[in-house]
């Protein structure tokens, strides 16, 4: 038989079953190199020089093999896998961060694993527990607000933490993210510096989403320091429903005609709202202003163009991932990483 068959992934066994699996020093000898070698070039690929490396790699292919995360993790203590719960994972709001977490963990040598909540901190709680259980080496959590369970799991087993997407005095450990509440609250300044003088919110009721909450809190804070009545509400169930945004718009609109300006807690509303304006013939923004949140792409195709709030989320998923890998690799001595990125208002032509 030749070398290169010799190489090729193995069969299964007559009765189906697969073979034994392929062993480190196999793809040593197939590299052409040291077991120590081809460990480095798992662990380390850095320090591998670049044929070396490529030669270890085409090996690792042709054969098929796994390294075995079990016996690394018992060595190392480190599974070199970091797992990010979201509350949703149907639509693009969280993609960019997700992205910019995982490139960076990636580059790194560790892995992203992602669990979606659906909004519901039992859930959050639930996905923490399972994740702890997998021994992941870190936790990324969406938000400051959680049940007492996910706390008391994450002190008891001391995993490191760090919340995205919003800010608070009292982090559990790591914080990166921004103030919905200042976000709420510019955008009110905002609305009211281009003359809009009766404000409403669009977006999930406070206490199902409480970064929707603070937004609302913002708003409300910038309507009172202007001497204007308090917004009115149009509450979803599901916060990314257009459908749902569209009808709770159009009942807003019937509701209340006097309202000359929509704030809503995301984009999709926002683009809901321009829809449901559309259609009872009000002008936007002419008669009526519409402001988003999220600045997603297709906030700048609509008509007309929205005007929204911008959230660095890349920048938030590569700044979580920097503070998880100086506090696994010992670099944070320089005390606790508590990070606003900030957020920024994108003027077109709907506000």
């Amino acid at each position: 038989m030749s070398s290169h068959a010799a190489q090729r992934p193995r069969p299964r066994h007559g009765d189906g079953t697969p073979a034994a699996p392929v062993r480190l020093v196999e793809v040593a000898r197939a590299a052409g190199v040291s077991s120590m070698t081809v460990s480095r070039a798992l662990r380390h690929p850095e320090r591998v020089a670049p044929a070396t490396l490529q030669s270890v790699r085409r090996a690792i292919a042709r054969l098929g093999y796994l390294p075995d995360g079990g016996a690394a993790a018992l060595a190392t203590r480190r599974s070199r896998v970091v797992a990010a719960i979201v509350p949703t994972l149907m639509n693009s709001v969280y993609a960019s961060t997700v992205h910019g977490l995982a490139a960076a963990l990636r580059a790194a040598g560790y892995e992203l694993m992602l669990g979606d909540s659906g909004y519901d901190r039992e859930v959050e709680a639930a996905l923490v527990r399972s994740f702890i259980g997998r021994r992941v080496d870190a936790l990324v959590l969406t938000g400051v607000e959680h049940a007492g369970t996910t706390r008391l799991l994450i002190a008891q087993h001391r995993v490191p933490v760090v919340e995205i997407w919003d800010a608070t005095r009292s982090p559990i450990d790591m914080l990166v993210g921004f103030s919905n509440v200042a976000a709420g609250r510019e955008a009110g300044r905002w609305l009211a510096a281009h003359g809009r003088r009766r404000w409403a919110f669009v977006g999930t009721a406070p206490e199902r989403e409480d970064r929707s909450g603070k937004r609302l809190k913002g708003l409300r804070e910038a309507a009172r320091a202007a001497g204007l009545p308090a917004p009115e509400t149009a509450f979803v169930v599901d916060g990314m429903s257009a459908a749902a945004g569209r009808e709770a718009v159009a009942a807003l609109l019937a509701r209340v005609p006097a309202v000359d300006a929509l704030f809503c807690a995301n984009d999709a509303l926002a683009v809901a709202a321009l829809r449901a304006a559309h259609e009872a013939g009000v002008e936007v923004p002419g008669r009526l202003a519409v402001m988003g949140f999220g600045d997603f792409d297709v906030a700048a195709v609509t008509r007309p163009a929205l005007t929204t709030i911008a959230i660095p989320g890349e920048a938030i998923g590569e700044a979580a991932a920097e503070a998880v890998l100086d506090r696994l690799d010992g670099r944070d001595s320089v005390g606790p990483v508590r990070r606003d990125l900030g957020f920024s208002i994108v003027r077109r032509e709907s506000a």
